[in-house]
């Protein structure tokens, strides 16, 4: 059993606590999803229960927090990693062997599990979550909805009792989301505690017992999972295409060195206006094909043309292309939120309406602040906003609504066509939200095994 009784925490350094007056009891074998804005203390919490706050991550922590008897912040990060995993938000920074066989094996092997046992553990967690037939890749080559899943298998294998599992499905596709909330179903019927974070409930009804809502570190509302929610209208500020082509891609061919093909004879154009969502199952080669665009990658084979540019590199592509990385944590780089917003525009000599951007993203009251102190969906909307910032006319992102609940994707993306319309600048996002599609693309673009299968109105 997890309790927690009149709990506060405040990370160091900061004015206010991330965690205020938290009652919370959760049963053996209950499946909680902990639901709220970004930035509300969701993440915080499973901090608590892992130990790593205040242990790791210092700050002030006031109340009792027990975990199956014990206190989390008492006692070894080690031995609390014997009763519970953990999976973040960002999958890497819990990937540490070369190969996918090999990091499931690591926790086993530094919890000193016997060789037959940990092998044993680690063939039936590949197997729970579909990654035997990817054992011997490189985990530096999978996409990020393969390395969530391998994160989680390695957690599993480990055999802990409590799983915390932060934004687990934010990055993969509808089919993976299936087999990973299926696999936890196998995993809850066995008796296991399972609390995750998640801001698409859709997915989840029937199958979560409970949800706990939380705004400014307080819970709002503690009860059954609700089995409705509201969608989002369409956009009604979509931006009118025009006759002008910024990205024309002729017959592209990539692979990476010493690989097979990741991209296979594509072909497409988009004008000035569109916006075009970007599908595909995890690997399929999206985010390979929107690093061909801003001149990361280039073609192993075909002509590629962006905004007047044949065969650009990244450096022809400055100020004309922004690119949104998945992980926006792989884009900032400075001290402070506004010091992100004009890194770009000051660079480029272009004029910037800063207190606009920060008020669209919601960051006013972050201003000063250090990025690196921010939530991930925070994180997430300063990036998209120092990459409009800019003003490029080619707009590319890398699942852009991860980390973040409806209001906040909804807000950033009606950004990113408003901001479209304003530069008569196209965009190209890369998606497994089907909402977001619905609401906001004119048209999608969808890739299987490196080919473009269908390109269509959404």
């Amino acid at each position: 059993m997890i309790q927690l009784s009149g709990v506060s925490y405040t990370y160091p350094e900061a004015g206010c606590p991330a965690l205020r007056e938290i009652d919370l009891t959760v049963r053996d074998g209950e499946w909680l999803l902990l639901a709220g804005p970004s930035g509300c203390g969701k993440s915080t919490l499973l901090y608590l229960l892992n130990g790593l706050a205040p242990q790791v991550l210092g700050g002030t922590l006031s109340g009792e927090v027990r975990v199956d008897g014990f206190v989390p912040g008492q006692i070894p990060i080690r031995e609390v990693s014997r009763h519970v995993g953990t999976v973040f938000q960002n999958p890497e920074t819990q990937l540490f062997m070369l190969r996918v066989g090999e990091d499931v094996a690591f926790g086993c092997e530094n919890l000193a599990f016997a060789p037959s046992e940990t092998h044993r553990r680690v063939e039936r967690a590949l197997a729970q979550f579909s990654l035997t037939v990817i054992q011997y890749q490189e985990v530096f080559k999978l996409s990020g909805g393969q390395k969530q899943r391998l994160a989680i298998a390695g957690a599993t294998a480990m055999g802990c009792r409590t799983l915390l599992l932060d934004e687990p499905t934010s990055d993969l596709d509808d089919d993976s989301r299936a087999e990973l909330l299926a696999a936890l179903s196998e995993l809850h019927r066995a008796g296991h505690t399972i609390i995750m974070t998640e801001h698409r409930l859709e997915p989840l009804i029937g199958i979560v017992d409970r949800m706990i809502t939380m705004e400014v570190g307080r819970i709002v509302s503690n009860g059954p999972f609700p089995v409705t929610y509201s969608r989002v209208r369409n956009s009604p500020n979509r931006p009118t295409p025009s006759t002008e082509i910024l990205v024309d891609a002729r017959e592209l061919d990539f692979a990476y060195s010493g690989g097979k093909s990741v991209l296979k004879e594509v072909s497409f154009s988009i004008g000035a206006g569109e916006i075009v969502a970007l599908k595909g199952r995890n690997g399929s080669g999206k985010t390979t094909l929107l690093k061909l665009l801003c001149g990361l990658l280039r073609p192993t084979q075909g002509c590629l043309t962006i905004a007047g540019r044949k065969q650009p590199r990244a450096a022809d592509l400055v100020g004309e292309v922004g690119f949104l990385f998945q992980n926006p944590d792989e884009q900032l780089f400075t001290d402070s939120v506004v010091e992100e917003i004009v890194f770009g525009p000051d660079n480029l000599g272009r004029r910037v309406e800063l207190d606009y951007f920060l008020n669209r993203t919601g960051l006013t009251q972050y201003r000063n602040a250090h990025p690196r102190s921010l939530s991930r969906g925070e994180r997430q909307r300063l990036a998209a906003a120092a990459v409009l910032a800019m003003g490029p006319k080619v707009i590319l992102l890398d699942e852009p609504t991860t980390g973040l609940d409806q209001p906040a994707w909804a807000a950033l993306m009606e950004l990113v066509v408003e901001q479209a319309r304003h530069y008569g600048a196209c965009v190209v996002f890369s998606t497994h939200h089907a909402e977001v599609v619905e609401t906001f693309a004119s048209r999608v673009l969808t890739i299987s095994q490196g080919r473009l299968v269908d390109d269509c109105l959404p």
